[in-house]
């Protein structure tokens, strides 16, 4: 039994949800949602790596997904920067996985320090 049959036996016989991993194209994702797998997970940061835009690709496969009425999933995950978490979400991901060091990247801005230590400063010159 190929990898395809055991998403589709697990699925609709067994009622479990699969999340088929390591997907690096539209092309690979759409197979999986054929197969009947509830969850699809490109890895962005590699395909990225590998020259390719996966904003792209996401959207290309979330139009073939909605084209044949496919109820996947996308989770974009292998996040590099913080920059990838907006990207991808602004791409139409459901989720995108992220190391708990790019969630503290966003929270605190060197902007924001720098602009909050200038308000301090000017609230002191002015007692």
């Amino acid at each position: 039994m190929n990898n395809l049959e055991v998403v589709n036996e697990l699925e609709k016989k067994h009622n479990i949800r699969v999340n088929v991993t390591a997907m690096m194209s539209a092309q690979h994702c759409l197979l999986a949602s054929l197969a009947g797998a509830t969850y699809l997970s490109i890895f962005g940061g590699r395909v990225n790596n590998m020259g390719y835009n996966v904003c792209e690709e996401r959207m290309k496969l979330r139009k073939i997904l909605d084209d044949f009425e496919l109820k996947s999933k996308i989770i974009v995950g292998s996040t590099r920067e913080i920059l990838n978490i907006i990207e991808w979400l602004g791409a139409g991901a459901r989720v995108v996985t992220v190391l708990p060091n790019l969630l503290s990247g966003m929270i605190v801005h060197p902007y924001s320090k720098e602009t909050i230590q200038m308000f301090l400063a000017d609230a002191a010159k002015i007692e």
